[in-house]
């Protein structure tokens, strides 16, 4: 894969050929005059162009399709082409006119498509998107369309889904709207998944669209869309389903008569709490697992599969129920097993990763405070230990080192040529820098010189993932990570955890000057939001001081606030805050010139380009009998009505 992003793409180079299909979000049409990768071996992949729809344009998010097409950049190569024979990822942006109009991106393998058996003889019809929809039904509707699916297969299938969930996870990709719409399928060369409608995907905690989700395929209300955690959740829905041959249920029954520690998987995969379900790590484990006591040719009867529950809604069968296998009808295309050798080598290797580090109770890491006169103290500290944490806000610098770990547990290297035995796997929890995912949250019960990062809840005084970068150890790739706080680097699994602080004050503890918050008058956290009406704009932003007197000398300076931050009061800060009013009335002064225009008055800086001064003001909304006989314009805030006013003014 290519080191940079694609250029975007003008729409008027494009040499569409024929519509595929058209959606809620918009149309795709094939291209023929461009491909993906054209310098690999196998002579790159065909393109389809993703086109959105008029209406649908204004909630298009460019920049986060433009990081979108940015991640494989980011990547290995490796990774890169994985990412590119597992999903449609957006390859290019395309624009029409300077504007973002759509994408490119791969079109899909013709082994993720089959010919459906219809009920003329003969006729087979067209090749279709093997979309796994057709598996939420009975056996014999799923034999009737031309499909051979045994119960293996569908492990299988499944294992592959975790696995590429678990390493989309670590990309910092959450997928959202996981649903089988949305999932393809292949039985050869081995059974396997391949995503599409990428760009619905979170990158980053970016999304191109508002996050929208499939009926029947949500998460429980009031949970946060497109995490890790509810792709965990929407994986067990599938589980349960595909087994259940039902297309609603959540009864993991039918899965767990297949295997009991599935069902079990289940049930703690669609709880409330999503912190408390595993890791799609875990199910592929499981699942390759499972796949191994089923010989390659038992069905579902002989698997023991259960009848589809009430509820379940199948289509009819459409023709005779001949057990002949339709999926996979083209040839593969070259480089399919990028990154494994089919499913099952890939879950094994997951369950090895597993294994490797089921022995690790606690991590342990040494701070590297954040110091541009030292920089060699970061690096050498980074050289002598596995793993690295930077504290961005600190401003004081020096480091620590702990006491050296058990090298069977830490060192990368054994010190003696002896192999050391893999341990056995086990269901305890497993090394938090080597499985976590972006979304996911820490308690740091360490000191300034000593962190101790515990798995929980994401809750205040916490410190949340939002980025992963894969294959480094440098600290200042969490720079410029939106709300970085704390960046841990691990020499071990050659990854850089960005941590955000979750303070009790709110997402407003991450704010920088320019920005704009809001919350309650009183205790409370306060939130990011955009620069409107009502809100407040950061003047400044000091750190380990209360004293709000800095905020004096700052110009339309009303508000200050105070946020907490971690490990004590040195690291809270204080904003100097200014109210955002309709217009600039809010702050002017008697005798200030202004422009009417309408109902809103503008500072032109000069009265000769003026219409209208100020003759009178009071802090007391809609009181125009404060005015006299001039006219008035008046502005209140509920939540903070001190800063409401009335404004008198007169003609010039």
């Amino acid at each position: 894969m290519s080191a940079r992003p694609a250029a975007p793409v003008e729409f008027a180079t494009l040499a569409l050929d024929g519509e595929l299909g058209r959606g809620g979000q918009g149309s795709v049409h094939r291209v023929r005059n461009k491909r993906i990768n054209e310098s690999a071996a196998d002579g790159g992949w065909e393109v389809v162009y993703k086109e959105y729809a008029p209406a649908v344009l204004p909630q298009v998010d460019a920049a986060a399709l433009a990081a979108a097409v940015a991640l494989p950049g980011r990547l290995t190569g490796e990774q890169g082409r994985w990412l590119c024979e597992k999903t449609a990822w957006p390859a290019a942006v395309v624009r029409r006119g300077g504007q973002t109009c759509g994408f490119l991106m791969r079109a899909v393998p013709d082994r993720f498509r089959f010919t459906l058996r219809t009920l003329a003889a003969g006729n087979q019809g067209s090749p279709r998107l093997a979309t796994l929809e057709y598996l939420l039904n009975e056996d014999a509707y799923v034999a009737g369309i031309g499909l051979t699916v045994t119960d293996r297969d569908r492990l299988l299938l499944l294992a592959d889904l975790a696995t590429t969930l678990d390493r989309l996870h670590r990309f910092g990709v959450a997928v959202g709207d996981l649903s089988p719409k949305n999932l393809l399928f292949a039985l050869a060369p081995q059974p396997e998944c391949f995503l599409i409608d990428c760009d619905a995907a979170r990158t980053d905690l970016a999304t191109v669209l508002p996050q929208a989700e499939t009926p029947d395929w949500h998460v429980p209300a009031g949970e946060e869309r497109a995490t890790r955690h509810s792709d965990t959740y929407k994986l067990a829905l599938l589980a349960v389903r595909l087994f259940a041959r039902d297309q609603s249920t959540t009864d993991p029954a039918a899965l767990a008569a297949i295997d009991p520690a599935l069902g079990a998987l289940a049930r703690a995969s669609l709880g409330k709490d999503p912190a408390a379900r595993p890791t799609p790590a875990a199910w592929a484990e499981q699942l390759a697992s499972a796949s191994g006591t089923l010989k390659p040719g038992r069905g579902p009867k002989a698997a023991g599969g259960a009848k589809p529950a009430g509820g379940a809604k199948p289509k009819p069968p459409i023709g005779p129920a001949t057990p002949r296998p339709r999926v996979n009808s083209g040839a593969g295309s070259a480089g399919s097993a990028a990154g494994g050798a089919g499913v099952g080598s890939t879950a094994a290797g997951v369950g090895k990763v597993l294994a490797a580090v089921a022995a690790v109770v606690a991590v342990l890491l040494f701070v590297a405070h954040r110091d541009d006169s030292h920089p060699a103290d970061a690096r050498s500290a980074a050289d002598s230990h596995p793993l690295t944490v930077s504290h961005p806000s600190h401003s004081a610098g020096s480091s620590y080192r702990t006491p050296p770990p058990d090298p069977t547990l830490s060192s990368t290297r054994p010190r003696t040529p002896t192999p050391t035995p893999t341990p056995t796997p086990s269901p305890s929890p497993t090394d938090p820098v080597a499985t976590a995912g972006v979304g996911d949250c820490f308690f740091d019960t360490g000191t300034s010189g000593h962190a101790d990062l515990t798995p929980t809840t994401c809750t205040t005084g916490t410190f949340k993932i939002v980025r992963i970068n894969e294959g480094s150890t440098d600290l200042d790739g969490c720079a410029n990570v939106p709300g970085n706080d704390e960046s841990v680097s691990s020499k071990r699994y050659s990854r850089v955890l960005c941590l955000s602080y979750q303070s009790s004050g709110g997402d407003s503890y991450h704010a920088r000057q320019g920005d704009c918050v809001f919350g309650p008058n009183g205790a409370g956290p306060w939130s990011l939001l955009s620069c409107r009406t009502g809100a407040f704009k950061v003047l400044a932003v000091y750190r380990s001081t209360s004293d709000h007197s800095k905020c004096d000398s700052w110009p339309h300076y009303n508000q200050w606030r105070t946020v907490s931050g971690p490990k004590g009061a040195d690291q809270d800060v204080l904003q100097c805050l200014s109210m955002v009013f309709p217009d600039d009335a809010g702050y002017a002064t008697v005798r200030e010139c202004l422009f009417k225009s309408g109902s809103t008055f503008t500072n032109v800086g000069s009265c000769d380009r003026s219409n209208v001064y100020v003759t009178g003001r009071t802090s007391t909304p809609n009181y125009p009998a404060f005015c006299g006989q001039d006219a008035s314009t008046y502005w209140r805030s509920n939540e903070f009505p001190d800063l409401g006013y009335t404004v008198c003014w007169r003609w010039r």
